[in-house]
Formats: structure tokens, C-alpha cells, sequence
């Protein structure tokens, strides 16, 4: 039967700070400061943005990701006094990205419920939709397998494409955007449920859409009405409530680079790795001009876009244009907790690694770092992999390492056991004949002895040599095994990374209809730290 959860392996080089967090290791409390979200809320302060400012925000953008009536009710409750919010994000990939985005948005749904039952208070779900990047080639594509089992990229591409924040970014290239539903449509090809795929799909995707607004649209409108809150932080008015946290970021430069210095050492020192590696001299501010630039303090001056700016200079400069400025990936979550009431974030090793190494940055700006809890992580296994997999006894950790040695084990279980048996006998009736051999003529001819070694090793080389090539044979006769192997790996683990940080879920959709997202709901396990496998052979249609 196939695993329903995979245990850690090798294969999958998880750090060791994120063994020794999955594990509970007592030593990370240094760095992740609370073991339950109660304490976290004994800690909490009032927020320094006012409640209501933030949800007409909200209510604003979520209007025009067209989410559904139970999001607007959630906004509703974060005006309240005491409501609290659990946070997870995504880029804004390409028709949703990877299906990780549904990964992390049904998890922190999932979890605000398991929240409020710990906390006894009312906890909302909000997606932060990372829209400030300017790296375009990150979210400009998506991956889908193949009808051969590979699995293809499906990008929008353009030659004019301007150096601005993935939300700027619009389907202006007519050409770019045609080759790119044309690519779509071959890959996915025609199933009973395309029709309705491509309507919903294209219908968020249009021609005169952006990249950020498309994306939300598309989350919004195949996941349940469920209460999640989408939220963009590239808004002018989220900049303008936020200008007193970029000045912070300016005047408090250095001793916001000794607390992480501090924190780098003894992360290092508990033979822990540096998560994101800055310049002694980087801000971790960004300044948008419209290309995004990081901010570096430089002979005393700060070097901003190409001019050297003073901190009088600089602070007016966010006093009068605060939509120019972000933060970076460290300085970010932080920008979250200022801006919300934040009593818990999921993520996977990447998102806590960061959250080890930016603690200190949370106290200096008065705030309390949140709860960590580590996001869903899943395979979705089809009934033909599944079925493949228990053939061969074959284990997801197997397809992160190398394929090939699986195939040998699977040909070597099917190698032909007269040829087997007759090679065998053959070699061991050669070695005693050729040792019976060679004692006669050593007896004779005593000096003989190396010629004699050399010989039997020419004959022992040969007869390995042939026994090589009629492996080889059988695994080219057995070729239908091996591809189904390499399409294996190629599905479930591709790119040598886990399915969830590739595949669309947009070929799930195209195989299985909408409903597959909604089996995706009714299985996970949001308490699971292991990698879930769920088996779509379980599924029987429209839930």
C-alpha cells in the first residue's frame, strides 16, 4: 500500500534547522520565541495602524479580486477590537503559480479555526500576495506535465517588458499573450472538463489584465467561499500608512544590522545555516523608480536609485513619495506584524528560516514576533502513479534521489533467471576449471604464475563485459518500464524538488474538474509535519 505520509529522507535535504524544528528541538527557542500562540497573544500590544484604515484597504482590493461574500465578513471581523490574523504568501505566479499557493491558502484557513479554539479569539485568514518583486522570469510561467511525461514551461513572454513591480505588469504584448493560451491549450488539450477550465481560467487572464489582479481573481474564484482575505501590499495607501515604518527602517539602520549580526553569529555557532545573506551596508529597504533598487548606507550617504541622499533627505523623500518604497525579505515580516495583528505565520523551511534570523527585529520595533507553524506540505498522487508505485515498491524519497538506480532494481528483479542461473554456473565451472588448469602448469612451470593470473583476468574481464551487455539489452527490451519510471520522477518529483513547488494546479483541474480542490480540503491534514500523499484514486467526482 502506498505511504499516506513520507517520513524524512536524505533525498530531500531539509536543512538542520529545519530537522530540529520539525523535531521541536528545545534549541531553537532562542530564535523562534513561542512555543503556542497563547503566549504570543499575552504579548501583543494595540496595532499602530488603526483597524478600520486597513480594512476599507481591504475591502477595497478585494472588491476588485471579485472574492466571494464570506472574505467581506472576515474583513468585517478584523474591525473588531480583538480579532487577530494568521498570515501566509506567494508570488504572483502565472495562473496561480505553483499549487503550493492552494497548499498555503487552505492551510492558514484551516488553521485560524484551529486557532481560535486555543486562543478563544476570533482569527482570520490573510494571503499576502508578493507583488512588490520586480524578478518577472520567477512568476511569468507556469509548469504542467506533458502528454509524454515531460514537463513544460508555459510562459508569457515579451520583448518590451518595463523594469517595474510584477503588480505594474499587464498582457500588453499581444503576441506574448496569444502564444501563451495557444501553449495552454495544446498542453492541457481537450477533456470533459477543459471547456469549463479554459472559460474561468482566461476569464481572470484577460488580454487587458495584470499579472497581480489575474492572479488574485483566480485564487479567489476557485477556492470556497471560505473567508480567506487576499491583500496587496504594492497600494499607495498601504505605503502612505506605512511611512513611518520605512523611516524606521532608515534611521534604525545600525542597530537593526547589530541585532542580525548577533543573531547570524550564534545561528552559525549552533552549526545553523544564514538564511539570506545581506551587504554590511544594505538597508533593507527597497526604492522603486521605476525599477526596484535596494538601498545601501555608502561613505555616510545613502545611495538611493542613483543619487546619495542624507537622512533628512531621505525621510523626506518617504514623507512625500512612500508608494516608491518596500522592504526587503528580512525587514518584510516585520512590515506585516506593523501592519496587522499577527498572531501566527505558516511556512515551510525557507519562510522559518527567515523568521530564526529576524527575531531580534520584532522587539526593536516594538512588536511580537508571531507564532510559527509549519504550512501543509503534499503529493497528489493519480491512480496510474499510485498503481506503479506499489508494483514496484517504489518510495517518493526514491524519486528524489538517482532514477536510474531504481530502474536497475526493478530490471534486476525482471532480469530472465535461466539466462541468471546459466551465466552464474558458467563462471563458477570456468573458475574451477581454470584453476585446475593453471595447477597442473605451475607445477610444471613455476615462473608461469603472473601469465597465468593475467589470463584468468582477461577471461573474468570479458565474461563481465558480456554479462554488462546483456543487461544492457534487457533493460533497452524493457524500455517501456524505464519511461514510466523517468515520468514517475517527472511528475511527483520534478525538477528534483517536490511537486507542490512546480505543478499547476491547472492540470489537475483539466484531468479531474474543480472539484479536485475541494478533495484537496477534505484530505489535508494541517497538523501533519510530514509530506502528505494524497491519492486521487480516492476521488469520485464533484464534492
Amino acid at each position: 500500500m502506498l505511504e499516506a505520509t513520507v517520513k524524512e529522507a536524505k533525498q530531500f535535504k531539509y536543512t538542520d534547522l529545519f530537522r530540529d524544528f520539525l523535531n521541536g528541538k528545545a534549541e531553537l527557542k532562542k530564535y523562534l520565541y513561542y512555543e503556542n500562540p497563547v503566549e504570543v497573544v499575552k504579548q501583543m500590544k494595540p496595532p499602530k495602524i488603526d483597524r478600520h484604515i486597513l480594512c476599507d484597504i481591504l475591502d477595497k482590493q478585494n472588491k476588485t479580486f471579485k472574492s466571494k461574500p464570506e472574505t467581506f465578513h472576515s474583513i468585517e471581523k478584523l474591525r473588531q477590537d480583538d480579532t487577530l490574523v494568521i498570515f501566509s504568501g506567494q508570488q504572483a505566479g502565472l495562473y496561480g503559480g505553483p499549487f503550493l499557493t492552494l497548499v498555503k491558502a487552505i492551510g492558514i484557513v484551516k488553521k485560524a479555526i484551529l486557532l481560535q479554539s486555543q486562543t478563544g479569539k476570533t482569527v482570520v485568514p490573510i494571503f499576502w500576495i508578493a507583488c512588490d518583486d520586480h524578478d518577472f522570469e520567477e512568476v511569468n510561467h507556469s509548469w504542467l506535465p506533458g502528454r509524454d511525461g515531460t514537463i513544460e514551461k508555459v510562459p508569457y513572454l515579451s520583448d518590451d517588458l518595463p523594469a517595474v513591480s510584477v503588480a505594474d505588469i499587464c498582457f500588453d504584448d499581444e503576441t506574448g499573450y496569444n502564444k501563451l493560451i495557444e501553449l495552454t491549450r495544446n498542453i492541457l488539450g481537450d477533456t470533459d472538463f477543459t471547456e469549463e477550465l479554459y472559460t474561468r481560467l482566461f476569464a481572470a487572464y484577460t488580454r487587458d489584465g495584470n499579472f497581480m489582479r489575474a492572479f488574485a481573481q483566480y485564487i479567489t474564484d476557485i477556492l470556497p467561499d471560505f473567508g480567506l482575505i487576499l491583500f496587496c501590499p504594492y497600494d499607495k495607501d498601504v505605503k502612505t500608512i506605512s511611512k513611518s515604518f520605512f523611516k524606521r527602517l532608515a534611521e534604525g539602520h545600525f542597530r537593526s544590522k547589530e541585532l542580525m549580526k548577533e543573531t547570524e553569529k550564534e545561528l552559525l555557532a549552533d552549526g545553523y545555516h544564514i538564511q539570506a545573506e545581506k551587504k554590511e551596508s544594505a538597508v533593507h529597504l527597497f526604492y522603486h523608480d521605476p525599477e526596484r533598487k535596494a538601498i545601501h548606507l555608502e561613505d555616510g550617504s545613502f545611495l538611493v536609485g542613483d543619487k546619495k541622499l542624507g537622512l533628512p533627505a531621505l525621510l523626506d523623500l518617504i514623507d512625500k513619495f512612500p508608494e516608491k518604497f518596500s522592504p526587503d525579505v528580512l525587514t518584510r515580516p516585520v512590515w506585516q506584524s506593523y501592519l496587522f495583528p499577527v498572531v501566527a505565520q505558516t511556512g515551510g523551511p525557507s519562510e522559518i528560516a527567515y523568521f530564526c534570523q529576524i527575531g531580534k527585529l520584532f522587539e526593536l520595533f516594538g512588536l511580537v514576533q508571531p507564532y510559527i507553524m509549519f504550512r501543509p506540505a503534499l503529493t497528489l498522487v493519480e491512480k496510474r502513479q499510485q498503481e506503479l508505485m506499489e508494483k514496484y515498491d517504489i518510495k517518493l524519497s526514491d524519486l528524489a534521489g538517482d532514477v536510474e538506480q531504481i530502474i536497475n532494481r526493478i530490471l534486476a528483479d525482471s532480469f530472465p533467471k535461466e539466462i541468471e542461473k546459466k551465466l552464474s554456473g558458467f563462471k563458477e565451472n570456468l573458475k574451477f576449471g581454470f584453476d585446475d588448469l593453471s595447477e597442473a602448469i605451475l607445477e610444471t612451470y613455476s615462473d608461469m604464475n603472473p601469465m597465468v593470473k593475467q589470463a584468468y583476468g582477461k577471461i573474468d574481464s570479458t565474461l563481465d563485459h558480456l554479462e554488462k551487455k546483456v543487461y544492457t539489452q534487457h533493460k533497452k527490451n524493457n524500455d517501456i518500464t524505464r519511461n514510466r519510471i523517468y515520468k514517475l520522477a517527472a511528475t511527483l518529483f520534478p525538477n528534483k524538488t517536490f511537486q507542490e513547488r512546480v505543478i499547476n494546479i491547472n492540470y489537475f483541474i483539466s484531468r479531474y474538474g474543480f472539484g479536485i480542490v475541494d478533495f484537496m480540503i477534505e484530505k489535508m491534514d494541517i497538523n501533519a509535519t510530514e509530506h502528505q500523499m494524497i491519492n486521487l484514486s480516492e476521488y469520485k467526482g464533484k464534492i
